[in-house]
């Protein structure tokens, strides 16, 4: 169970983010550029075996969010959304990924690379965290549970 303080700050960022109705993933992530000021740049990929199925790279430029193209268009938005989580909770990961940045994100010059935080489990605080709030935001944008209605997503 999370503690009061995650839960509020939860409630924090997703009140101060500008998340469009019906939730679109491509205009989730253009207001969230103008909002923060920098580029969001989202790229599909194909993990292979044991690689994640999502990453956030953060460089000096700007954030790219990687999310496996090979599933549902409901689980790409939640892999991506999961990476903004990271981004927005200021999450930092080891620089163990280096060379899974070079597999992955070829188009990203490895000294350009500040971080990046993988989506593959959820056996730490980070990922749990992350995976809470990227809910939370989809939970805002579709008002869920409203009165039984249903889930209610567009997926770019």
């Amino acid at each position: 169970m999370l503690g009061v303080g995650r839960k509020g700050r939860h409630a924090a960022i997703v009140r101060d983010l500008d998340i469009p109705r019906p939730f679109g993933l491509a205009e989730f992530v253009a207001r969230l550029e103008r909002q923060r000021s920098r580029p969001i740049l989202l790229r599909p990929f194909s993990p292979g075996p044991g690689m994640p199925c999502g990453l956030w790279i953060g460089t000096t430029e700007a954030d790219y969010i990687y999310y496996e193209n090979g599933t549902t268009p409901f689980h790409r938005t939640l892999i991506a959304l999961h990476e903004i989580a990271h981004m927005l909770l200021d999450h930092r990961g080891p620089s163990a990924w280096e060379n899974l940045a070079r597999q992955v994100a070829p188009d990203v010059h490895p000294s350009l690379v500040q971080l990046i935080l993988s989506r593959s489990a959820y056996s730490t605080p980070e990922e749990r965290d992350a995976e809470t709030l990227a809910s939370r935001i989809l939970e805002r944008a579709t008002d869920w549970p409203a009165r039984g209605s249903g889930f209610r997503v567009l997926v770019d």
